[in-house]
């Protein structure tokens, strides 16, 4: 019990040893995050769905996660880009996107019917398994621990939660769908910035 405390303890003082020396970077991720976060969620006819959660989600991501760990190698760079996109791909977060519990706000999609807590419990999973994903994939150099993914996945059901207050902007953030994508991208600066900055005991 003393053990695990001052495991804790230690823990705390690395986090604020690391804010006060590397909050410029965490600020700049926490921009960097919310607004992939958002793009990939934009129409990009262009690209298409599965493109643009390439170039604009897991491109950025793997680009931050190079940034905060200078000494990763190719290959784990490659894992973490793969991680980013299936974690995007094989758990699509939509069924949990439309919070208001109205269906006027999308007439025609089943996803109006569905209960605002399921929907957030839907997201937190969502969030939980492509953290996962990504502790996997990293794990040879940067180990991650299991409770790391469950905290942080929170970051899905809080940011489109708090896309429910903010009123629509002309452009990108126009309905509370399009501010949850802001500002869960937001809300997982500080979870990935934890991971690999605060966690790793080196």
């Amino acid at each position: 019990m003393i053990l695990m405390l001052d495991q804790q303890l230690a823990l705390l003082e690395r986090a604020a040893l690391a804010l006060a020396q590397r909050w410029p970077e965490l600020l700049a991720l926490c921009l960097l995050t919310a607004c992939a976060h958002r793009e990939r969620g934009s129409e990009h006819d262009w690209l298409g769905t599965q493109g643009a959660r390439a170039l604009f989600w897991a491109c950025p991501l793997t680009a931050a996660v190079w940034w905060l760990v200078p000494g990763l190698p190719w290959d784990a760079l490659v894992r973490a880009w793969l991680a980013w996109f299936l974690g995007m791909v094989l758990l699509p977060h939509a069924a949990g996107q439309n919070l208001p519990e109205t269906p006027a706000a999308y007439p025609a999609s089943w996803t109006a019917k569905i209960p605002r807590l399921q929907k957030l419990g839907y997201l937190w999973l969502a969030g939980i398994g492509r953290l996962a994903l990504f502790a996997w994939a990293v794990e040879p150099w940067v180990p991650l621990s299991a409770g790391w993914s469950v905290v942080g996945g929170l970051y899905m059901p809080a940011g489109y939660l708090l896309g429910l207050l903010p009123p629509a902007l002309p452009w990108r953030l126009r309905s509370e769908g399009e501010w949850g994508e802001f500002l869960a991208g937001l809300l997982f600066g500080p979870v990935l910035f934890a991971a690999l900055v605060v966690t790793p005991a080196g």
